[in-house]
């Protein structure tokens, strides 16, 4: 398996201290805010320097639980991001390609899934904890053009690996940081919503064939129980102390087909993760095991181009497939697939919109399911199945709105709920 050697820090006097950390947190957003707030109010006559790249968003909707689950009802949900990329070599004569990045984001509203669903793999992909956080501060750059690709500080997994372009249309969490994932390392990994320190690179062996590897802290959280609260603004900068570490290896290819004034880009990717911590028994929670440890496929391919739009034109209809497998015995989810089509372009007068359809599954090891039996337990998990169908309305090019249907089988991974309908409405404004 992957390994990475394991290191001791901790930034102590930096954030233990409550009015340090605060005092940290509020400059920090002033910072960015006051970046954002640049390049909002920056023109073409009075640019922003060439160096420095400032980004800002926001995300709101609404999704109501129209039958089954926990309870009928609406959740209101929002999520502020705002970001600075600075080109190093333009800025201060760096060698070439290196890039400094820091950004942030402010969540808050409610959370469908714990209030109202019950559901396991999140109807939502921007429910966190409801805090300021630090999301991203990291040094990195390229190698002989796209040859090697390097990245050191605040990372996120999520963002490089077992990723579908096509995916990223869809709501529900299992779309994009996958649940053969999250479901089976410690508080998910470095994913959405806590990044966390660790080294990235990667390396194109041949101008189609690309190895990347991660290693990352174990815990993204720094807390054994999970809990978000307890450092709330990603300001805990440590490595080991008993919470191991995440390392993710894998092979891309690419699959582009058919003739040059009609190609068809696709990818294909084979991975593998591994865990370090200790990982309790599913059926023996007294028993620990070792690690823990993973493989994944991931498949993507544009099936049909328009015929009347450009050889490059992403409008057409693509397919993804993921699927992914962990030891049954220290592992909640057993194997999990997600797998979906995306027709970009699909009316004629819209060929910027997005029509998505994907269905995502997890089903609960059998250690899990004897577990339950021995127990006595009523109803047995077994599997959870989210269907889910949206058109994203480009409206601007910085602007989409997007409508959501959800249907969620065995909510919870088991028969005691009722099947839940889910419609929604998110709005994005990007800057």
């Amino acid at each position: 398996m992957l390994a990475c050697p394991k290191i001791f820090f901790a930034a102590e006097g930096a954030s233990s201290d409550p009015m340090i950390r605060r005092g940290f947190v509020i400059a920090s957003w002033r910072m960015l805010l006051a970046a954002t707030a640049l390049s909002m109010a920056a023109s073409p006559e009075s640019p922003l320097p060439s160096a420095m790249v400032l980004e800002g968003a926001y995300s709101a909707e609404v999704m109501t639980v129209v039958r089954g689950g926990l309870q009928r009802g609406s959740v209101y949900r929002g999520l502020a991001e705002t970001a600075m990329q600075v080109d190093l070599a333009s800025a201060f004569g760096a060698p070439a390609a290196t890039v400094f990045r820091v950004s942030g984001m402010m969540p808050h509203g409610g959370d469908l899934s714990g209030a109202r669903i019950g559901d396991l793999q999140g109807a939502s992909n921007i429910v966190a904890y409801n805090h300021a956080v630090l999301y991203e501060l990291w040094l990195g750059g390229k190698v002989a053009g796209d040859f090697a690709d390097w990245r050191i500080g605040r990372l996120l997994a999520d963002a490089d690996f077992a990723t579908t372009e096509s995916g990223g249309a869809l709501l529900n969490s299992s779309f994009g940081w996958p649940a053969f994932i999250s479901g089976n390392t410690l508080n998910t990994g470095p994913a959405y919503d806590r990044s966390a320190l660790g080294v990235f690179g990667k390396l194109g062996v041949t101008s189609k064939l690309n190895l990347q590897v991660g290693c990352y802290d174990g815990d993204s959280l720094d807390d054994a129980n999970g809990d978000p609260s307890h450092y709330p603004d990603g300001l805990h900068f440590e490595l080991g102390h008993g919470q191991g570490y995440f390392a993710i290896g894998e092979i891309s290819l690419d699959t582009t087909c058919g003739p040059s004034t009609a190609t068809l880009p696709g990818t294909i990717k084979i991975g593998a993760w591994s865990h370090s911590a200790s990982f309790a028994d599913q059926f023996d929670p007294e028993c620990k095991h070792s690690g823990n440890h993973g493989f994944y496929f991931v498949g993507e391919q544009m099936l049909w181009r328009e015929t009347d739009s450009r050889p490059d034109s992403p409008q057409g209809l693509t397919a993804f497939a993921r699927t992914g497998v962990s030891p049954g015995d220290r592992s909640r989810f057993s194997q999990t697939a997600d797998a979906g089509l995306s027709y970009r372009g699909l009316l004629a007068n819209r060929p910027a919109d997005t029509f998505s359809l994907g269905l995502a599954w997890v089903r609960i090891s059998s250690e899990a399911r004897r577990a339950e039996i021995t127990a006595g337990t009523t109803v047995i998990s077994d599997y959870e199945l989210a269907v889910e169908v949206s058109y994203q309305f480009t409206v601007h090019e910085h602007w989409r709105i997007v409508p959501d249907v959800q249907w969620i089988r065995h909510p919870g991974a088991s028969r005691l709920l009722g099947d839940a309908l889910v419609v929604g409405l998110r709005t994005r404004v990007e800057m």
